[in-house]
Order: structure tokens, then sequence, then C-alpha cells
């Protein structure tokens, strides 16, 4: 009985394997197939970074963080939502002499949804004296679902390839039989500051177009490569 299940396990063995390798001894041809798509920001981090230096100890972080809190939710922000503190520290270590040479400090993180937002943003902290700002990170919210519909026109791409190239040798594209996908991430913003460009001013004369920052962001850059074989009927 041992011989006998040892002796199927052979056969159907060897029959895979002589499956697997006719498909592959077959005439096939592999291409590549490329798309891409252009989508805006619609999350945006803001970090501001609250410090007693700045105002020489006069005001404390705490003081600091009411005077942000009230102007965040002025801009129409809800702080319960989209604020949070991402660091808290103090230079304690680099205390040596006097008290008041200890000067506390605190990071937070603001979400914002539009670059007109994040321009109010910078705008109206400025106001208050709070200028340890900048732009954290970006990213759509909507990136994964977009790249999988960028995946499927690169491979829609790679079959037209594959069927300009073997339609004069009057050969027709079977099925696919490998694919391969390289997500390229080079030209995307998120998790980084790249492409962001801020402008003083504006098109109109009111004083607020004037002394607005417009603080506007490329486009982040999905793009979706793949290397598709095909069987050739």
């Amino acid at each position: 009985m041992k011989n006998l299940l040892f002796a199927l396990l052979i056969f159907i063995t060897i029959n895979a394997f002589s499956q697997t390798k006719s498909i592959y001894e077959k005439p096939f041809i592999e291409v590549s197939g490329q798309a891409d798509t252009l989508v805006l920001p619609n999350k945006i981090w803001i970090n501001v970074l609250l410090t007693e230096k700045d105002s020489k100890g006069k005001k404390s972080v705490e003081d600091l963080e009411k005077e942000m809190i009230q102007k965040l939710r002025e801009i129409g922000i809800n702080t319960d939502k989209n604020l949070s503190v991402s660091d808290m520290s103090s230079n304690f270590k680099f205390y040596l002499l006097k008290q008041n040479d200890v000067f506390k400090s605190k990071s937070y993180s603001v979400l914002v949804g539009d670059a007109k937002t994040a321009s109010k943003v910078f705008l109206e902290l400025e106001k208050i004296g709070i200028s340890n700002v900048r732009i954290e990170k970006v990213e759509n919210d909507q990136q994964k679902n977009i790249r999988l519909l960028i995946n499927e026109k690169a491979i829609l791409r790679a079959k037209q390839i594959a069927e300009s190239l073997t339609k004069p040798l009057s050969q027709k594209v079977g099925n696919a039989i490998q694919i391969n996908n390289f997500e390229d991430i080079s030209n995307q913003l998120m998790g980084n500051v790249a492409g962001i460009a801020i402008r003083t001013g504006g098109s109109g004369y009111s004083e607020e177009s004037i002394n607005q920052p417009n603080i506007e962001f490329e486009k982040i850059k999905i793009v979706s490569n793949v290397q598709v074989r095909f069987l050739l009927e």
C-alpha cells in the first residue's frame, strides 16, 4: 500500500512538472506596460514648534499652546480631531547655570485638507509670533485605490503593445502566464516636502491677497510599471 501511494505521488509530481514545463516551452512574448496619473494632496500635516526661547521666556509653552489652539479654531480647524502632540522636550541637559536658561518646547502636528487652509495656518500663527512652522508630510487619502486603477491601465497597455508587435506576424496574444509589478515612488510627495512652493501675494489688490502666503503643492505622481509574459497562439 505504501509503495502504491509513493508511486502515485511520483506520478502526480512528474505530471504537474510536465504540465508546468510544457507551458513555458510554448512560444511567448514578454512586454512592459506603464501608466501614471497626478493627484492633488488632500491630507497635509503641518509641524508647529512652540518654544519658550522664542519669546525669551516671557510666555510659557502652555500660554503659547492656548493662543495657537484659539487661532486654529478661528481658522476653522477641529483641534480635538486634527491637532496632536508629536514631541515634548526641554534643554535640561544643557542647563548648567541659571534657571532662566531652561526653556521648554513642544511640537505639534496639524492636519489640514488643502493648500488654502495650510496658507492660513502659516499666516495666522505668524501674527501671534509663532514662526517655527513647516510642512511635514503630504498625501492623498485615495492613493491605494488610485494605484489599483493605474495597475489595470498598465496591464491593458502591456497587452496593447504585445498585440501591436504580434499582429504583423499573424499571431495572437493568449493568456498571461507571468505578471510582475514594479512600484515607482520616486516622484511621490508622500513622506517628504519636495515640490512645495510658497509665494507671497496674488492677482488681486486687497491687503489680504497681498499679505497672504500662497502655498502650492505639486501633484502627487502615482506610477505603475508592469512586466507581462503572454503566450502566443
